[in-house]
């Protein structure tokens, strides 16, 4: 080991100086007051709910503290970012704790009820020792009659609160699984690696957006467990050229749209913040009854003239709304030997029956390009995908299915509006994303007439 002076101890490295505001620089460097106050910078602004148990804020300060000396040391940054892996488990056994306040029950195979006092996290871990899964055991999620296999490590606290709902996202599944491995290849190293000071700031916020999620905490503009976003009230004009207009719908009632080209349009909430993470890049697809968009987007008024729609406004004066982006619910169709597209459930509901005929998945998504393909592989028997329940693989969950009439016999498919709204596209072909309704080729052609009109094109 090489010894250090103090003064060397105090020296900047030139590799952290190297990592600026405007990204890597390979021929300028930040002076070492400057990449000092920008590393610290980038991780002050990551913090915690005030819900969150102490022990497991704690361990998160003193990651953001330690941050800071990478300026110093580099390596630090990889050390940061290993170790803020192991607080994922620290969070998890912490919740535990909270959540279940003192007791916890297993249940055995013929319903026998084990009760067991919990004051630390030790007392957990031996009653799952103890009653564990292997010897028919099963953990009892909250007061009802739900439960989950559970053996007190890591995998096991990930799906119990999977199980009592305090993790979102069907994508964030897979993450959550790829987390625990990463955890895993830290506690148990087979290999040496070097991280960079990005690579550090982005664990760090992943694990705060986790570590809130767990205490039931969104994140506003979150990458994994974003809270609900705000919708905006949208004009979209086109014509018969293929010119598409989009605006914010108070632009039209100011004069503010110009209306030479536009011959149809329509009022929709959407999301149109151009150049953010919540620009969605398929508004110009957007159908009235089927979910062409990247993001939740809902049809307010149209197709009809640009006047009709400012007389519309005035009198409506229709405001943004706020939506979760996660754990969607769509409806997908079989009929015969095609697969249509992700509907609203509300909208299923209001179609005339001669739409409502075939075989209907319910599914809960984060996009609805994930429902279809997932239904599309499973009436093809592709691997890996299964006819109900959560799937790990894919990230959906098909919650029921049946016809229209059994779904809405068990809850399912309440209509969201009084009216089902009139049948029109901006444009004839669909997303990239999203392939054509595939036929299965388990059943002769259908010979039904579509149900949608042609409005625009582009």
């Amino acid at each position: 080991m090489q010894i250090f002076s103090l003064a060397q101890l105090r020296e900047t490295d030139e590799r952290s100086q190297r990592f600026t505001p405007l990204g890597l620089g390979l021929d300028r460097m930040l002076t070492p007051e400057s990449a000092a106050a920008h590393h610290q910078e980038t991780v002050a602004q990551i913090g915690l709910a005030d819900a969150v148990a102490q022990g497991t804020r704690d361990a998160f300060e003193r990651l953001r503290n330690v941050h800071a000396y990478g300026v110093l040391c580099y390596e630090i940054y990889t050390l940061v970012n290993d170790h803020a892996l192991l607080v994922i488990e620290q969070a998890l056994r912490d919740r535990f704790i909270d959540f279940h306040d003192g007791s916890c029950t297993f249940v055995s195979r013929d319903g026998r009820e084990n009760t067991i006092a919990i004051g630390r996290y030790e007392d957990v871990y031996k009653a799952a020792k103890r009653f564990s899964p292997a010897r028919g055991y099963r953990l009892r999620v909250g007061c009802g009659p739900a439960t989950v296999e559970f053996n007190g490590m890591l995998d096991g606290l990930r799906k119990w609160a999977r199980a009592t709902g305090l993790l979102r996202g069907q994508r964030n599944r897979q993450i959550e699984q790829l987390l625990a491995k990463l955890r895993n290849s830290v506690a148990h190293p087979s290999s040496t690696h070097l991280l960079t000071p990005v690579d550090c700031a982005v664990t760090l916020r992943d694990l705060a957006e986790f570590i809130n999620q767990l205490w039931g905490v969104p994140t506003p503009g979150g990458r994994l467990y974003p809270a609900p976003a705000e919708r905006d009230v949208l004009f979209i004009g086109w014509n018969a050229n293929g010119s598409m207009t989009l605006a914010p719908a108070h632009h039209l009632t100011a004069g503010l749209v110009p209306l030479d080209d536009i011959e149809e349009c329509a009022i929709v909430r959407g999301f149109f913040n151009p150049g953010s993470r919540l620009e969605d890049p398929d508004l110009h697809y957007f159908n009235s009854r089927y979910e062409n968009t990247r993001l939740p987007s809902e049809y307010l008024w149209g197709p009809g003239i640009p006047t009709e729609a400012a007389a519309w406004l005035a009198t409506t004066q229709p405001t943004w709304d706020s939506v979760d982006l996660l754990d969607q619910v769509f409806a997908i169709r079989h009929d015969r030997d095609r697969v249509y597209r992700p509907m609203k459930p509300g909208v299923v509901a209001l179609l005339d029956p001669a739409d409502q005929t075939g075989h209907w998945y319910l599914v809960q998504a984060d996009y609805p390009q994930d429902a279809f393909v997932h239904i599309r592989q499973l009436l093809a028997a592709k691997p890996g995908c299964s006819p109900s329940g959560e799937r790990t693989t894919c990230p959906v969950e098909i919650l029921d299915q049946g016809t229209v009439g059994e779904l809405v016999g068990r809850g399912h498919l309440a209509p969201t509006s009084t009216a089902l709204p009139p049948s029109f596209c901006l444009r004839d072909d669909i997303p990239s994303w999203q392939p054509a309704p595939q036929r299965t080729n388990r059943e002769p052609t259908p010979r039904g007439r579509s149900n949608r009109r042609r409005i625009g094109s582009g």
